[in-house]
């Protein structure tokens, strides 16, 4: 009798083994590196990269669906953003909800990306960045993003500057919401670069790429665009 039983749990073992194999969801796989952001509030692109050794000549579909609903559809625009990837218009975007997006071909699905819009984005950087300077002090001010109004998506900054001629930036991390700052013992006669960038106020998402730098000589009552390239 025990043999019979022994025998029993091995056929019923064996059969939950297989089973499992067709109930698991096919070809789910992180490989596909599947990666979003969002240029608020313009667009958001997708991108992936096939798996080593996949066929050249596979063919991707990126699907998606928002979080809660069932109605699942696919990337409207492969072009715009390059090879691999979906770009999202504004027009085809819903701004502040949750997305579950993932990758097919014909034989593997991706795991699927969830992912709100907020955690992912970032904006243009500051713009029409001024000075004016007095005593020791610089005073430096810039406007928000073209399409940004600070009372619906407000934003936090952060200012860098660096004398001509030097690699190292100094950074002021605490300008907070405000759209100007003073600089403090700054020597005149001496000539600055200065960059600002920003974020959203609640934390989430990216900082925006650094503004154009401006030079200014402290003294002097005016600012120019940098000619120059940014060192890194």
């Amino acid at each position: 009798m025990a043999g019979l039983l022994n025998y029993y749990f091995l056929i019923c073992a064996a059969i939950v083994r297989i089973s499992s194999r067709y109930l698991e969801p096919k070809g789910v796989s992180s490989h596909f590196n599947l990666q979003c952001f969002m240029l608020y509030p313009k667009y958001m692109s997708c991108h992936w990269s096939p798996q080593d050794g996949a066929r050249p000549n596979a063919t991707f579909h990126l699907r998606y669906k928002m979080r809660g609903a069932t109605e699942v559809e696919e990337c409207k625009d492969y072009i715009t953003q390059g090879p691999n990837s979906c770009y999202f218009s504004r027009v085809n975007l819903c701004l502040y909800l949750t997305y579950e997006i993932w990758v097919e071909t014909t034989s593997e699905t991706s795991e699927k990306l969830v992912v709100n819009t907020e955690d992912i984005a970032k904006t243009e950087p500051p713009t029409g960045l001024t000075t004016e300077g007095f005593g020791t002090h610089l005073s430096v001010e810039w406007q928000y993003p073209p399409g940004i109004a600070a009372s619906f998506y407000p934003l936090v900054f952060e200012l860098r500057y660096q004398e001509q001629g030097s690699r190292e930036w100094k950074r002021e991390p605490d300008v907070g919401e405000q759209i100007s700052y003073s600089l403090e013992d700054v020597t005149p006669g001496t000539t600055y670069r200065l960059q600002v960038r920003c974020k959203h106020a609640d934390g989430t998402g990216f900082w925006s790429e650094w503004s154009a730098p401006i030079t200014v000589q402290f003294g002097w009552h005016s600012t120019k665009p940098a000619p120059d390239a940014e060192p890194q």
